[in-house]
């Protein structure tokens, strides 16, 4: 079995007094991280998940948080994680050839 992994970037669009909360909502949702608050109340967010449907309902759950306005899926990548790699969090650098 061959388990993927799924990186996504979003651009939430939150109501500029109520992104400070939806930053930190957001920032405690699995793999979900704010790379950066812009003027306005846009949010900057990757996702790191493990199907599409993950995406689907960590999107879903953005757009019911307080003072958001909207979400845009900007970038999607995917790929096959072997199972002997699945489960194991590893930086390029760091995986063993061989």
């Amino acid at each position: 079995m061959t388990d993927e992994l799924h990186i996504s970037s979003i651009v939430v669009q939150v109501r500029p007094e109520a992104a400070p909360e939806a930053a930190r909502s957001i920032e405690a949702m699995p793999g979900a991280e704010v790379h950066q608050r812009l003027a306005g109340g846009k949010l900057i967010v990757t996702l790191e998940t493990r199907t599409t449907a993950d995406i689907m309902q960590r999107i879903e759950c953005i757009n019911d948080l307080p003072g958001v306005v909207s979400t845009a899926l900007v970038y999607h990548h995917w790929e096959p994680v072997a199972e002997s790699e699945a489960g194991h969090e590893s930086h390029p650098s760091q995986v063993s050839q061989g």
